[in-house]
């Protein structure tokens, strides 16, 4: 039995359900409403001492991080195989996962809150907000999510962030030059981890980065959103509040955020 613990428009939850999604796989959610703390309470911290979504249970086991669930899972259940079979192009995907955990997520977790999810959080009450960011475990976790509440997209890390998710972008049309999937002629945990990302971006209004220039880019993010695990995985849990909050926010911003862009180059 296959049990996720998950949040809504969680792009590392997204990943792991796009994947069980196109594995034909069933499994069972428990929602974990990030914007009320449900990830700090102790008995999930139990599960995840990270304090973070997702978590998977499968068979009384657990295993957390999005990318080492995604591979998990592709071990446990081989059918409908979402890594390749040629140790390149192999490598390739895992490049692309790794590429995540190492800095992709952070920047799109930044450009987000900068842009959109902080204004929930800036109508709670002072002693709400502190509350947010003390309990994070990670302090280093704890002080960016301080100073992109209090400064939005003045913060200092936004630039970083957007220079980061640009990099992204044009290693991902390059590699889409000669096949129509990111490690290969076949959809694989590549896409499935990437997508969630380019999704969001395109939430917070930022398609423009890719849509101007980038045309391999734009094709695969037509073909992802028209595969059945991407309305299942992600459309289905979007709830019409927060995407209503990233559109009106990313349509407010622009103006700012593609001055940076133009003085990053992009």
């Amino acid at each position: 039995m296959l049990t996720l613990y998950h949040g809504d428009t969680s792009v590392c939850s997204q990943k792991v359900r796009l994947a069980l999604t196109e594995k034909q796989l069933e499994w069972s959610g428990e929602f974990i409403d990030l914007g009320k703390g449900d990830q700090f309470d102790p008995e999930y911290m139990k599960l995840n001492p990270n304090a973070v979504v997702p978590t998977l249970i499968h068979d009384g086991k657990v295993i957390i991080e999005s990318s080492m669930i995604n591979e998990y899972v592709d071990d446990a259940f081989p059918d409908v195989p979402l890594r390749p079979t040629d140790p390149y192009s192999r490598a390739r995907m895992r490049l692309w996962v790794k590429q995540l955990d190492d800095g992709i997520h952070y920047a799109i977790n930044s450009v987000t809150f900068a842009i959109a999810m902080r204004l929930p959080v800036l109508e709670q009450s002072p002693e709400e907000q502190k509350a947010r960011w003390q309990n994070i475990p990670d302090p280093a976790r704890s002080a960016k999510m301080r100073e992109l509440i209090e400064q939005g997209i003045d913060s200092s890390l936004v630039v970083d962030a957007l220079r980061r998710l640009d990099k992204m972008l044009a290693d991902m049309e390059t590699a889409l030059k000669a096949d129509d999937w990111l490690a290969g002629d076949t959809y694989s945990l590549a896409d499935a981890g990437l997508t969630p990302y380019v999704n969001r971006m395109n939430m917070l209004g930022l398609s423009t980065m890719w849509e101007r220039q980038r045309p391999n880019l734009t094709d695969w993010y037509v073909r992802v959103r028209g595969r059945s695990n991407f309305s299942e995985a992600i459309l289905a849990h979007d709830p019409p509040n927060k995407i209503k909050i990233m559109n009106e926010a990313g349509a407010a911003q622009w103006p700012e955020v593609e001055r940076k862009l133009q003085y990053l180059g992009g």
